[in-house]
């Protein structure tokens, strides 16, 4: 049975900046929450801590929880979008600070008191990171509207070639009813398999001239395959 044995006392940071004490926290970890407590509007304390099993400490983490927000609650049905989220903007502030921990810990508190709690290694948010590259280069395809180069991306393991078209057609369809790409709002991850692809399902919003609207990219977890396993102009399922 895990206990966990905090290591300094949690802040609450109010409000949208929400932070008025950072003396425990270097400059990164700081930016880190800001940046979470900026983007989601709410409430965010931070504790510090390790695991043990047996006698033994298995792990430090540093643990976010949120509450009070509306942009969280407006996402309640996809809590694991929000927590990988909020993992991961605070990781990716991080420097020589990553190797201090082995997990980060994200706590969401959402309507009704239900409570959304999940833990991502660092193995797992580099991941994050060198799988989101493939994401922003088909964003930036989408945003060029250069749909040979997005269909190059596509794998043959999901589509057939037939798919791939009738794909691309859609999403050139939808171009003059959207209008131009204007920037990109991301919202999360979630680890997945779908179609027998095993993959990060990155989900985003898109800016548009016109219209904006949700993006779904399913891109395979094989470190030699930068594919897209699935996409959609769409919210994923639950």
């Amino acid at each position: 049975m895990y206990r966990k044995l905090f290591l300094f006392v949690s802040i609450v940071f109010m409000l949208l900046t929400g932070c008025t004490d950072s003396t425990q926290l270097t400059k990164n970890e700081d930016l880190g929450i800001r940046e979470i407590a900026n983007f989601y509007a709410g409430n965010c304390e931070y504790s510090i801590g390790a695991e043990s099993s047996a006698g033994r400490d298995t792990g430090k983490y540093f643990e976010i929880k949120l509450s009070q927000s509306n942009v969280a609650n407006n996402f309640a049905n996809l809590p694991e979008f929000t927590a990988s989220n909020m993992a991961y903007l605070f990781y990716s502030n991080l420097k020589s600070e990553r190797k201090s921990y082995d997990q980060i810990h994200s706590v969401i508190m959402l309507k009704g008191d239900d409570k959304y709690e999940s833990k991502y290694s660092t193995a797992q948010l580099d991941t994050i990171a060198t799988k989101l590259a493939v994401f922003n280069k088909a964003i930036a395809s989408i945003k060029a509207k250069n749909y040979d180069a997005l269909k190059a991306m596509l794998s043959d393991s999901t589509y057939t070639g037939a798919a791939k078209n009738q794909l691309i057609e859609d999403l050139q369809k939808a171009d003059p009813v959207f209008g131009d790409v204007k920037g990109l709002t991301l919202y999360g991850f979630r680890f997945e398999t779908k179609n027998g692809v095993n993959g990060l399902n990155i989900l985003g919003v898109i800016v548009r001239e016109k219209k904006y609207h949700p993006i779904s990219i399913l891109v395979d977890l094989k470190p030699s395959d930068n594919k897209i396993g699935y996409l959609a102009y769409s919210f994923p399922p639950k």
